[in-house]
């Protein structure tokens, strides 16, 4: 792994035809890298659903431009760390600070959607955002230790 880049980027549009890429690219770039099964999984859903929410609600500046992936792997002596940035023109959103609603207590009260921000906080380490030169910029992370690595072959 020592002459494979720490990290590598695509440009997807904001279309669904394109989450399945996207997901592909994540997981064969992940792989490459050294990533653990379980925490490519994670990565993955919280793409699909970071991906979602973009071609749903990013309007039209999202479908006019494209839409930047960016999966960065890192590692240290006690934490191993995959990140990927999504990065689009869509309207500012913020997922970090944006409200939850009401979770369902039945299966009658649930409806579509809304489970997205959810599931973007409750599987990701680490969410972060940011608002640079009219471009929206998510991150999510997961983490992971060299022994929980290293047991997971």
């Amino acid at each position: 792994m020592a002459d494979i880049p720490s990290s590598t980027e695509l440009a997807i549009r904001a279309v669904v035809d394109d989450v399945r890429p996207a997901s592909a690219w994540l997981e064969q770039s992940c792989d490459v890298r050294g990533v653990p099964v379980p925490q490519i999984l994670r990565l993955d859903l919280c793409l699909n659903e970071a991906l979602a929410n973009v071609i749903a609600h990013g309007g039209d500046q999202a479908l006019w431009g494209p839409v930047s992936l960016r999966l960065e792997v890192s590692r240290d002596a006690q934490i191993h760390r995959a990140s990927v940035t999504v990065r689009d023109g869509g309207s500012p959103f913020d997922a970090t600070a944006a409200q939850l609603g009401p979770r369902p207590l039945t299966l009658d009260e649930a409806e579509p959607g809304g489970l997205g921000l959810l599931m973007l906080r409750e599987l990701s380490d680490a969410l972060t955002y940011r608002r640079d030169a009219e471009q929206n910029e998510l991150t999510f992370s997961v983490h992971w230790t060299a022994a929980s690595a290293a047991g997971a072959g």
